[in-house]
Order: C-alpha cells, then sequence, then structure tokens
C-alpha cells in the first residue's frame, strides 16, 4: 500500500464573517477535503470544503457563520482524518465574541467620537454591535461596554446589575461624567473628583505605565515608554485592596482595575475611552489590552471564582494522538509562565488547553503554523510493505512436529508416572521433559521497579475533582523543588494514592486537600488510613475553608466520617511544628489567618508524641502552586510545609528546642530572651 500523507490545519481565526482556517499538506497528499468548527463538545456548527491548487502546500477556507455562533467555535477540524495534526484549537476568547457598545442616541456626537476608539481596537478579534443596555443585553451580548458619556435610566441599570450578576462581562471607562457622579456598578470606589498630571497649574508630570504583575491578565505585553497618562479618576485606598488591580502607573496608582459581581466581573479603565486623557487610545496596548480583556467573555464567572491569574499553567484538556479530547491524567505536568510562551508539542506538554488559576485558556497545537512536513526515515534493515500483497508461509511441517513433540513428552510422562520406565531411561525423560520446556520458554524480564520504598514520594490522595487534584500535584512538585534546593530532603516525586487499594506504608506524609464536593471515603479506604496512621503514618488533611463557621457540613466533618481519628487540638506557638527547620509563628497558606489542629500529646505518646493525623485550613497546595498574590505568604507557606515534612520525617528531633526555657530554669539560668 502507499506510503500515507499528512494534513494538518495550522491556522484558524474568528473573522467579522465567521471563521478562517489554513490547511498543509505533505507532497502526495489529496488535493481536496472539509473542514468543520464544532463546539467544546464535538456538535459541529458549519463544514466548508477546501481545495489545494496544483503543487500548492497550503489552502484556505472560510466557514460562514453568525458572529453569535462563531464564537461558540472551540477547534477546527479536518473532517474524516484522525490525528492530532488534523485539530486546531480555538482557546476560549479567540472566537468573535459579541460586544456591545452602550449608547444613548446615535445623534450625540461626544459618545460617537468616546466609541470610535473602542471600535476600531476591538474590530479584529470581536464583533461590535451599538445599541442601548436593554436591546444588547436582548441580542445575547457577551461583553458591554459602556463609555463615561452613556447615562442609564433605572430599568436599564436594574437589568445591567441582573445581567452583570448572572455572568456577563462589563468593560467601562472614566470621564468627566464618572469623575463627578460615580455609581456604585464599579470594580472600586472612587475619590470625587480627577487627579491631572502635567499642564501648567498641576505638579505632578504625565505618569506612564508600570511594567504587568504576573497575576495580571495583561502579564507578557510591554508597556510603550511613549504612552503617557495626564488625568485619570483615583480609587479609594481602601476599596483598592478588595480589588484586583490589572495595571498601575508607575507611581504605583490604579489604572485598571476588576472586581467580581456575583458570577460577573466588571472592569474599569481609569482614563478615557479616548485620547482626552491619555494616549492609551492611540497605541497598539490599547487593542491587546481590550482583547485580553474581552477575552474574559462568556468566562467570567470563571474570573470571578478564581481572583488571581498566577501560578503555573494546568492542563485543562488535552488531544490524544488521534486528535480527540481527553482529561489529563493526575499527574500531567504543569508549565511555568516563562516557558509556556515558548512551549511546542511533545510527550512532556501535550497539544491541548492550558490555563492559569483565574486566567483564560491557552493552546498548545500539535502542528506550529510554519513547521515543515518531513517523512520519517525508516531504521538500516527496515522494508516498508503493505498487507495488500503479503505472502502466505506454509506452517503444515512445523505444526506437525511440534504436535508428535508434544505427544511424545505427554507420553513418557504418563509412562514415567505409572513406573513402567527403569530409573535410568526415567531421568532421561524427566531430562528431555525439562529440555523441551526450557526450548519453549520464553524470556521472562522483570518489570523496572516501581516501589516507592526505594525512594522518598511526596503522596497525595487522589479525590477524583481533576482540577483539584492538579491543583494539589502542582502544589507538591513545587514543594519538592524548595526540599531539594534548601535542605537535605530530595524527593524523588510526587505520586497521587487510591488509599481504598493501594500500600500506604512506604509514605512518611499523605497530604489530602478536601474536593469542591466533600464525600465519605469507603470503608476499605477508611481501613486502610486507620492502619496507616497507627503503623506511624501523617495524616495531613487541608479542608481548605478558612474562616467558616463550624458545622456537620464542613469537609473536616464529612471526609473524617468512619475514620478513627484521635483527638485534636489547636496548634500553638510551642509545637515543634514552629521548630522543625524554619522559625515560624503561624501557617499561612493561601488564606494568611490558617489554622491547624494536631493530635494531642496525650494521645500520639505511644509514637513519641508526633501526630498521626493533622487537619488545617490553609490551602496550602494552591498556595505551593503560586495561587497566592503575596510573594511573601506564599515564601511562609512553602517554609510551613518544609517543616511539616522535617516532622513526618524525623518526628520529635526538634522537639527539645521547645523546652530550652524549662530546661535552663531547672539549671538556674535564664534563657537569653529573659536576660534582656
Amino acid at each position: 500500500s502507499p506510503p500515507r500523507t499528512a494534513r494538518a490545519v495550522v491556522a484558524a481565526s474568528a473573522n467579522a464573517d465567521g471563521i478562517d482556517a489554513s490547511v498543509r499538506r505533505a507532497p502526495g497528499a489529496g488535493n481536496v477535503g472539509a473542514i468543520a468548527a464544532e463546539t467544546l463538545e464535538g456538535r459541529a456548527l458549519g463544514a466548508v470544503e477546501f481545495r489545494f491548487n496544483t503543487g500548492a502546500e497550503t489552502a484556505s477556507a472560510s466557514i460562514k457563520l453568525p458572529p453569535e455562533i462563531a464564537a461558540r467555535a472551540a477547534r477546527v477540524r479536518i473532517v474524516g482524518e484522525t490525528s492530532a495534526g488534523a485539530v486546531r484549537l480555538m482557546p476560549s476568547g479567540s472566537g468573535r465574541a459579541l460586544v456591545g457598545l452602550a449608547t444613548e442616541t446615535v445623534q450625540s456626537q461626544p459618545l460617537l467620537s468616546e466609541l470610535h476608539y473602542v471600535e476600531r481596537a476591538i474590530e479584529p478579534f470581536a464583533t461590535p454591535r451599538r445599541g442601548g443596555v436593554r436591546q444588547l443585553i436582548d441580542q445575547k451580548a457577551q461583553a458591554l461596554i459602556l463609555p463615561d458619556a452613556s447615562r442609564l435610566s433605572p430599568p436599564e441599570r436594574d437589568a445591567l446589575e441582573k445581567w452583570i450578576e448572572a455572568g456577563g462581562l462589563l468593560v467601562r471607562f472614566a470621564g468627566p461624567r464618572l469623575a463627578n457622579d460615580a455609581d456604585d456598578l464599579l470594580p472600586v470606589r472612587l475619590r470625587p473628583g480627577s487627579r491631572t498630571l502635567g499642564g501648567a497649574l498641576a505638579w505632578e508630570k504625565p505618569q506612564a505605565l508600570q511594567a504587568f504583575a504576573q497575576d495580571s491578565p495583561f502579564f507578557g505585553l510591554t508597556p510603550p515608554p511613549d504612552v503617557a497618562v495626564r488625568r485619570q479618576v483615583l480609587a479609594e485606598p481602601a476599596s483598592e485592596r478588595e480589588a484586583r488591580v490589572w495595571a498601575r502607573l508607575t507611581d504605583g496608582a490604579p489604572v485598571v482595575t476588576a472586581a467580581a459581581r456575583g458570577k460577573g466581573l466588571i472592569v474599569l479603565f481609569h482614563v478615557t475611552a479616548g485620547p482626552e486623557w491619555s494616549d492609551l487610545a492611540l497605541s497598539g496596548l490599547y487593542v491587546e489590552m481590550l482583547k485580553r480583556t474581552l477575552a474574559f467573555a462568556g468566562r467570567a464567572n470563571n474570573a470571578a471564582e478564581n481572583k488571581d491569574a498566577s501560578g503555573p499553567y494546568l492542563p485543562e484538556s488535552l488531544l490524544d494522538g488521534f486528535g480527540a479530547a481527553r482529561a489529563p491524567d493526575v499527574d500531567a505536568q504543569s508549565i511555568q509562565p516563562q516557558a509556556f510562551a515558548k512551549a511546542i508539542a511533545s510527550p512532556a506538554t501535550p497539544p491541548g488547553l492550558y490555563a492559569r488559576a483565574g486566567g483564560v485558556a491557552e493552546s498548545i497545537d500539535a502542528v506550529q503554523p510554519h513547521e515543515a512536513f518531513n517523512a520519517l526515515s525508516l531504521p538500516p534493515g527496515i522494508a516498508r510493505a503493505g498487507l495488500d500483497a503479503s505472502r502466505t508461509r506454509p506452517m503444515g511441517g512445523a505444526l506437525l512436529a511440534s504436535a508428535i513433540l508434544v505427544l511424545a513428552i505427554d507420553l513418557l510422562v504418563a509412562l514415567m508416572l505409572a513406573g513402567k520406565l527403569p530409573a535410568p531411561r526415567r531421568a532421561a525423560a524427566a531430562a528431555t521433559v525439562l529440555l523441551a520446556f526450557a526450548l519453549s520458554a520464553h524470556d521472562a524480564r522483570a518489570q523496572p521497579s516501581l516501589d516507592p520504598a526505594s525512594d522518598m514520594y511526596l503522596a497525595y490522595i487522589v479525590t477524583g475533582d481533576a482540577r483539584s487534584d492538579r491543583t494539589t500535584k502542582a502544589g507538591l512538585d513545587a514543594l519538592g523543588e524548595e526540599l531539594r534546593n534548601r535542605t537535605a530532603v530530595e524527593p524523588a516525586g510526587t505520586r497521587g494514592i487510591d488509599p481504598a487499594r493501594d500500600d500506604l506504608s512506604p509514605y512518611p506524609l499523605i497530604y489530602w486537600r478536601a474536593p469542591d464536593t466533600p464525600t465519605r471515603l469507603s470503608d476499605a479506604a477508611l481501613a486502610n488510613l486507620d492502619r496507616y496512621m497507627r503503623l506511624g503514618g501523617m495524616l495531613f488533611l487541608d479542608t481548605r475553608d478558612s474562616g467558616r463557621a463550624a458545622g456537620p457540613q464542613r469537609p473536616a466533618a464529612i471526609l473524617l466520617q468512619g475514620l478513627d481519628a484521635p483527638p485534636l487540638e489547636l496548634v500553638g506557638g510551642e509545637h515543634v511544628m514552629t521548630k522543625a527547620f524554619y522559625l515560624l509563628r503561624s501557617f499561612p497558606g493561601r488564606f494568611p489567618n490558617a489554622r491547624i489542629y494536631a493530635e494531642t500529646p496525650a494521645s500520639a505518646a505511644a509514637r513519641d508524641g508526633v501526630a498521626a493525623l493533622l487537619v488545617g485550613d490553609g490551602d496550602w497546595a494552591a498556595a505551593w502552586a503560586g495561587d497566592v498574590g503575596d510573594e511573601r505568604q506564599r515564601e511562609l507557606s512553602l517554609r510551613f510545609g518544609i517543616n511539616l515534612v522535617m516532622v513526618a520525617l524525623t518526628g520529635n528531633y526538634k522537639a527539645d528546642q521547645v523546652h530550652i526555657p524549662a530546661l535552663l530554669d531547672r539549671l538556674g539560668q535564664q534563657p537569653p530572651e529573659r536576660r534582656r
């Protein structure tokens, strides 16, 4: 048969009329085919034929779709071909969202001028549509842009607020009206009036933009030095801490802020939509900032639940070799932001959709736009052959000889068992039988050892909540890296375990992060965990519910139901956990005021005072993985993680330090801190 040839979708993008796609082929591939746009669930939205010109390597095609339908496209694939290269992913935000531009009257010249810059900026990647607020909501706009000059009637304001709380994205711009009469559809409370930078009567000079922080959706963009802000509205300092700051001026003043409202999101640019207050509207950065902001259209709920676009990229959905979507494995690797920008499809970074906490999804595609197709060279001595000309091979003689040999062996065994053979012959027959089995036996090689007892692994309980398990693994991977960098402990990796089936004894510490919907463990899992704790293991349950009131529906009450849990007490400043490696006064995780409860010393006396069970509420895995805005807070959470591992490995090795004041008192001396 002829060798298979390849065709791949190398580009796909939305336009005003639908979706444009580009297909590349290897030499010898077919001239005609079809491509289809599909939703995330695999439903076809539309298809069109593509055709290669004679000798051409690429062909283009356009799938005609209304903007509302095109915005739902998640991927483009070549119909009838099953390979990862035949699929091009269109992450959330790559489709053309329907964006409403709220207007009062089409004759309002200032409003037209204000919206002109916004409309021109979003035309390359979105479908702008002007109209009243109620009209745009009825037309299923995925985002609304509200300029400063637009005034809302009470019914419009009520409809807009309900739309946002249901998951809508509202983007607002400042101006004279907002500076003098601010409403509450804002991410922050504003100071009355505006701040003027530059001019004959101003003390301050116009300000440029700071480099964008890693937790900003604009991270990776470079602010041009010639973009200056001459006037802005200022946020009240107290409310600034409650919102997310996406962009700041060089003096630290926020210039773009955002906050969740129900399931939706409100974003405020603290300058005008046009060039009246800044040069932003005249720069290419304006286009990119609006593009990344509108990428949250349809995903505002995700942005509201995840407060910081930070941490590594985690896989959300991957493609297998046949182009089918699959859920990532629990041990799928995370990718740091700096590495993701250069990542290409590989075994370590398979093609699929990846996202940071609080961010929109981005893709790694199987084929790069300018990647050349090269035929694989077969190793020497390997010939290519099809199935259409296979030769028959006579096996009658070999099968007959094998049958005769088996009959002979059977006869000899029967004679031996009946005692009909003399002793020498019996020995020879036995040797013949053994020789026959030896000749027929195949090589048997042991599987490589996967026994975790030979190395130290950081273990966690797989809960079945894929997103939570990926966060747990990313956090433990980061903690393991810090252990290798800072201590003599060198974890060989991270292991996800099933407490109902796996042997838990090789793991000194098991981290158990509560899923979003906790359920009671099976009896087999509970019995295995009970045995693990009795034999000296340490189980750390992270309920990640800091600040909630106690009750029967809290994760700890549900997950520990049926477990032979020992009595617990709050870990204080004298506990060995505060001195095992770092000196700590608190144990912050993603929540700064996290608490930890440990088995009481009286209950743990049989194990030299080492707690078998710890329960905390700080969501430490998320903090270790980088899902925390404060670097100092993440550093303290990593220090706690190192102390936790040290206690699990060394027990009360450092416990004597806790008793130094009492020991010195007995010796008639005073601790240094008492002498001062």
